[in-house]
């Protein structure tokens, strides 16, 4: 009988677990997500996008008792409103003429500081960095909020 194997009982070798590979993943990947994550930077613009009512009402500012209304086109800047007839920045040399758009938009927050609507048209084909540099220039002058509720549309090329 002492040559007889138990057979509940089986004799289970000790065996290393290699973790050589899983290591090498880590020293991978983790850098790999790490410098993802430096470069990845994520700015967020608060804005209002336009409803039927908000177009109609942009192509004719006269019905509200305050409407500002902001076209950015290739060839410049337009400003239409409630105080004023219309205003033309024109673009000099592929530059837009934002310091002349901000004096503008201080002079009509002095006239009406309640007010902090602003809607800003543009062309399909106007670069993203020129579209945020407008909207900047609409919301904040010199550290004075001019108008910072912007509402985003799509004026036709003419």
């Amino acid at each position: 009988m002492p040559n007889r194997r138990r057979k509940g009982r089986r004799s289970i070798d000790a065996t290393e677990l290699n973790i050589t590979p899983f290591m090498n993943l880590m020293v991978v990947l983790i850098p790999f997500l790490l410098s993802g994550v430096v470069f990845s930077r994520l700015a967020i613009l608060e804005m209002k996008l336009p409803t039927s009512q908000t177009q109609a009402a942009a192509s004719n500012p006269a019905k509200d008792p305050f409407r500002l209304v902001v076209t950015l086109r290739q060839n410049g800047v337009t400003v239409l409103g409630s105080d004023i007839k219309r205003a033309q920045f024109p673009k000099k040399e592929s530059v837009y003429a934002l310091e002349g758009l901000s004096d503008l938009l201080e002079q009509v927050k002095a006239k009406h500081p309640q007010e902090s609507a602003l809607i800003l048209l543009s062309e399909p084909e106007i670069p993203y960095e020129a579209l945020i540099a407008v909207m900047d220039a609409c919301r904040e002058k010199e550290g004075l909020a001019l108008f910072p509720d912007i509402s985003i549309g799509e004026v036709k090329v003419l």
